[in-house]
């Protein structure tokens, strides 16, 4: 950004991922991480660390977002798990994503449209974050979630210029994401974090038949 545009608390965001949820965005932040890339902005992250900016996100979608507040929320973070910046678009097979969709966060989000006076702070807040989720994003309250997957990956595509974006799946491991950022394969594993299990877990969703 040129000077003259630049806010003076900018955060200092080097990479941005545009991925909808369950296409291995908590695995890629860890990743990032591994790469020297963060730390990394990710809500279920912040939320197991005991933060919480669920509704300080809602509030700025509610009032179509003020730079200088989203400034302060992300200052300390170079990558936002949400043009100079390297984007990635995390994908993965659409018949897999729409069950693991169907087993964590389409549960999810008819529990917080049903939330009672019950439910402890914390997922109150979740609760007001699944509202405005759905709001920014309908299509999600569909059962053809392999559909909403193919078309989000396309509107990212034509969005971004291809030399900025990596359409990238978890699966294919290191070295297309190494390639893509200029750095070094790192001597360990890739991480694979939480799968469909422990997302219920977190969220109390009782356990699958």
């Amino acid at each position: 950004m040129p000077p003259s545009t630049q806010r003076s608390n900018q955060a200092p965001i080097r990479v941005i991922r545009l991925g909808l949820n369950r296409t291995g965005t908590s695995s890629m932040t860890d990743a990032l991480d591994i790469l020297g890339f963060g730390p990394c902005y990710h809500t279920l992250r912040l939320l197991n660390a005991g933060g919480n900016d669920f509704e300080k996100w809602a509030e700025q979608y509610e009032k179509r977002g003020d730079p200088e507040v989203i400034d302060q929320i992300l200052q300390g973070y170079d990558l936002m798990v949400l043009s100079h910046f390297q984007q990635f678009q995390t994908t993965r097979d659409p018949e897999k994503w729409e069950r693991s969709m169907k087993r964590t966060i389409q549960p999810a989000t008819e529990r917080a449209f049903t939330a009672s006076d019950d439910l402890l702070p914390m997922q109150k807040s979740y609760a007001i974050w699944q509202k405005i989720n759905i709001k920014v994003n309908p299509e999600l309250l569909t059962d053809n979630f392999q559909d909403v997957l193919l078309r989000h990956t396309e509107r990212v595509k034509k969005a971004i210029l291809a030399s900025q974006l990596l359409v990238y799946r978890v699966e294919e491991g290191w070295e297309p994401l190494t390639v893509f950022l200029g750095v070094p394969i790192p001597d360990e594993p890739f991480p694979n974090v939480n799968d469909t299990e422990k997302f219920r877990v977190n969220r109390k969703l009782p356990p699958l038949q």
